[in-house]
């Protein structure tokens, strides 16, 4: 769990500077969606459901633990798994709606998700997906928490 935490944590910042980095060259127009837009108008609570619980289980199945534990079943590198993981995290994502800025931030993401899931798939399957899917809560939460903070940035 703390790996997730520090993982997410890095990822949250990441986001953050790469947001503020690519709206200081790009219009919102240019920039396209968020996979996330589906959410404008609810209330707190459902955001947080689905942003910092519901996303992070579901998405660890399919982003990190599903792909992952192919690859490992068929001896993929863990450099390969990690990339094979982040771009379909990333594809994900962009499938249900996003532009070029959530597709990288989103490729970025899964990159670090699918590194906590191997760096803990030595200790089990558990702690493996413990470990990707509390980064990814921990860092929606941390992002979430940035754009109530500035909600200027958030488009």
């Amino acid at each position: 769990m703390c790996l997730g935490l520090c993982a997410g944590a890095i990822n949250a910042l990441i986001a953050m500077l790469l947001l503020l980095a690519v709206l200081a060259l790009f219009s919102p127009q240019q920039l396209g969606g968020a996979a996330s837009s589906s959410l404008e108008g609810a209330g707190t609570a459902r955001i947080f459901w689905a942003a910092v619980i519901w996303a992070p289980l579901f998405e660890t199945l399919i982003g990190q633990w599903l792909p992952l534990e192919v690859l490992r079943r068929y001896k993929v590198r863990a450099g390969y798994s990690l990339l094979v993981g982040a771009m379909l995290f990333s594809f994900l994502h962009v499938m249900s709606g996003s532009g070029i800025l959530h597709a990288s931030m989103t490729l970025i993401a899964g990159g670090i998700f699918a590194a906590s899931y191997l760096a803990a798939r030595s200790q089990g399957l558990a702690p493996a997906y413990v470990a990707a899917a509390t980064a990814h809560a921990c860092s929606n939460g941390l992002i979430l928490c940035g754009s109530l903070v500035f909600p200027d940035l958030s488009g």
